[in-house]
């Protein structure tokens, strides 16, 4: 009866900016919250076993990017641990959550995909240190232009990654 809706457009970005919101700020607390909402979009997919495969290689390659950004300087948490946040890791299935559903416009489209993640990557970084989530081990300029770069190729690698993991396509 419910099989599909959390690919519907809405849900799934209403779903993913829950998530944003609570995890930046609320940090490893809103975990349980967090978890639920993951699970209901697993619950709620129509293909199931190929979401949670594009979930967690996309979020196990998003979050090793940012921990060796974190390891790297980059990004300083306070919570006197070299290594990110649990809340990160979550973070990340919830962002995997939407590359084929409120995100599947990018898909196939690299170059589009490149320009968008390199603006849109760095400003959701600045837009968490901001809110006090965490802070950048640099400058804010060096630092929004290397999370540029990174974006410029970790976005379209997700698409594709979400493209080929996913089996067929997602319509909605």
């Amino acid at each position: 009866m419910f099989s599909g809706i959390s690919e519907c457009f809405w849900i799934n970005l209403t779903g993913f900016q829950l998530i944003w919101w609570l995890s930046v700020l609320l940090g490893n607390s809103a975990a349980p919250v967090v978890l639920l909402l993951l699970a209901l979009h697993i619950a709620f997919h129509s293909q199931p076993v190929g979401e949670i495969r594009v979930l967690l290689v996309c979020a196990i390659l998003g979050f090793t990017v940012d921990a060796l950004l974190t390891l790297g300087g980059v990004f300083v948490f306070n919570q006197g641990s070299p290594w990110p946040p649990v809340w990160l890791v979550l973070l990340w299935l919830g962002f995997a959550a939407t590359l084929r559903q409120c995100l599947r416009f990018f898909s196939r489209r690299y170059l589009l995909s490149a320009a968008a993640g390199s603006v849109a990557g760095a400003l959701t970084y600045w837009a968490a240190v901001k809110l006090g989530a965490a802070d950048f081990g640099f400058a804010v300029v060096p630092s929004l232009m290397l999370l540029a770069v990174v974006w410029m190729a970790l976005f379209p690698a997700l698409m594709s990654l979400a493209d080929r993991l996913g089996g067929d396509r997602v319509q909605v």
